[in-house]
């Protein structure tokens, strides 16, 4: 079916940051799967975002200035992609999709500290101005029912991961060493001291390496945290070379940004999973619901060092049997960004139909 002839759309993503420039993280990624997704079921899609001059991303979709947004109408819907793309729409008047990771109030979670007055302007933006506000789980939806309430406009659209993966290549890692993987940004002050209290233990069995972003001067009380020395960080990586990471590890390893669980959905998860990696979860992650249902990991006490680090020992001392395959084959299948692209497609058809019923706004 030609959806570009039959159902014209014109949709803007609005992005916080120039997704042009490194470094790419798992945003980065996720704009450009579910634009390309977008574009190959054939809806017109731009990035408009705090840029200088127009660009193009890796995937090839254009990005233009938020200040293309002013006094037109040039655009069907727009998807606003966190809290602070909301102050980026200007006076946009027609259906505005928001996508929130999480759901701030007055005290929680701690760590929004710095940015929740900021946080909380926004959300109130949403709630007047939104026609669909999207979550990856039920714990966020439920928690902006409770403040909010409109619970008709809410829709769970989770993280998703590729279909296909590159070749596997070489291992980036030491021939003598087990390899344990903790990938993404570290966004709170309590994960930069568990995995490094976790590489110390493990010194002498595995080592950890780190993929990733030190945000935590970013949260709380702006502390930087430093890791431990015993920690290999690579720093950022492209796409396809982390897969390689993954790949070729021995454990993913998840740990908590804080105690509730509304405000630990990682996203690290599903790319472990995909790529056939064994996965080491601690208690109150949301996304431990995948590591059991997969049945490839183990989840630990929430806190409890000597556990983490005790059950990796005996994850690394178990045979690989194989079943890693049917994982991925499993994720592939299941929680593809095409999956996701596709919900996203019908929403916004949905909500021009509806928006045609008062045109001109």
């Amino acid at each position: 079916m030609n959806f570009q002839k039959e159902f014209p759309m014109k949709i803007g993503f609005v992005f916080h940051k120039d997704p042009c420039q490194p470094p790419v993280g798992i945003d980065i990624l996720r704009l450009n799967a579910l634009t390309e997704s977008l574009k190959k079921r054939g809806m017109h899609v731009d990035i408009l975002a705090p840029v200088g001059k127009p660009c193009l991303t890796a995937c090839g979709t254009s990005v233009y200035p938020v200040d293309y947004l002013q006094n037109n109408r040039q655009y069907d819907i727009l998807k606003t992609c966190y809290h602070f793309s909301m102050e980026l729409i200007a006076d946009f008047k027609g259906p505005v999709v928001s996508r929130l990771v999480r759901v701030v109030d007055e005290n929680l979670p701690e760590r929004d500290e710095t940015w929740r007055l900021r946080l909380l302007k926004c959300q109130e933006m949403i709630r007047k101005r939104s026609s669909a506000v999207i979550f990856n789980n039920k714990e966020n939806a439920e928690r902006w029912r409770r403040l909010y309430g409109k619970p008709e406009n809410i829709m769970l659209i989770p993280t998703g991961c590729p279909s296909v993966l590159p070749s596997k290549g070489r291992s980036p890692y030491d021939s003598n060493e087990q390899a344990v993987l903790f990938l993404g940004s570290l966004a709170s002050g309590r994960m930069a001291e568990m995995i490094s209290k976790i590489a110390e233990r493990l010194k002498g069995v595995a080592r950890v390496h780190y993929i990733g972003q030190n945000k935590c001067r970013l949260y709380g009380n702006g502390q930087t945290w430093r890791l431990s020395p015993s920690i290999v960080q690579h720093g950022e990586k492209k796409e396809d070379s982390i897969w390689n990471y993954i790949r070729h590890a021995r454990i993913g390893l998840a740990v908590a940004p804080g105690p509730h669980l509304f405000d630990n959905d990682l996203s690290k998860i599903y790319s472990y999973l995909r790529g056939g990696l064994r996965v080491l979860s601690e208690e109150r992650i949301i996304n431990n619901d995948l590591v059991k249902i997969t049945e490839w990991g183990n989840i630990f006490r929430y806190g409890d060092v000597d556990d983490a680090a005790a059950t990796a020992v005996l994850m690394m001392k178990e045979q690989i049997s194989g079943h890693e395959e049917t994982v991925m084959s499993y994720m592939a299948k299941e929680h593809n960004w095409e999956n996701r692209a596709f919900r996203y497609h019908a929403l916004f058809r949905q909500l021009q139909a509806e928006a045609r019923k008062t045109w001109p706004y």
